[in-house]
């Protein structure tokens, strides 16, 4: 089981620390914060651009593909009612992978953990307490 936690520095600023890393999290200017670290999304798209990316650099090793120049890009739009990310677009770049290796690529991508949590909502439990 995997585990995080976050802690409010000041004002929107907060550090999330999981195993021996340290992230931080906070909001741009115009939205009250100092800009000193990633919005939530912005990390959430970046999880998931890397692990697009993890699961893409091994397969490519497996497959004796070279992995020079390659990118994942994640753009997102949000949505009303409730307020949430509403539409990604998740674009890899693989300058030298062979035309007949690009189906299977695209699998590949498909299958990653963050793209299959995404396809299929885990049960959230939220509490709050004192």
């Amino acid at each position: 089981m995997g585990a995080v936690s976050v802690r409010h520095e000041s004002g929107t600023a907060f550090t999330a620390e999981c195993r021996s890393h340290t992230v931080r999290i906070d909001q741009p200017a115009g939205n009250h914060g100092t800009d000193s670290g990633m919005t939530p999304p912005e990390l959430f798209a970046s999880a998931l651009a890397g692990c697009i990316g993890h699961y893409v650099a091994n397969y490519c090793v497996k497959a004796g593909i070279p992995t020079d120049g390659l990118s994942v890009d994640c753009r997102w739009d949000t949505v009303e009612r409730p307020y949430r990310i509403g539409d990604i677009a998740v674009s890899v770049s693989l300058p030298n992978v062979p035309d007949n290796r690009l189906a299977a690529i695209e699998r590949v991508a498909a299958s990653c953990m963050l793209h299959a949590t995404l396809e299929h909502p885990p049960h959230m439990a939220l509490t709050v307490n004192k």
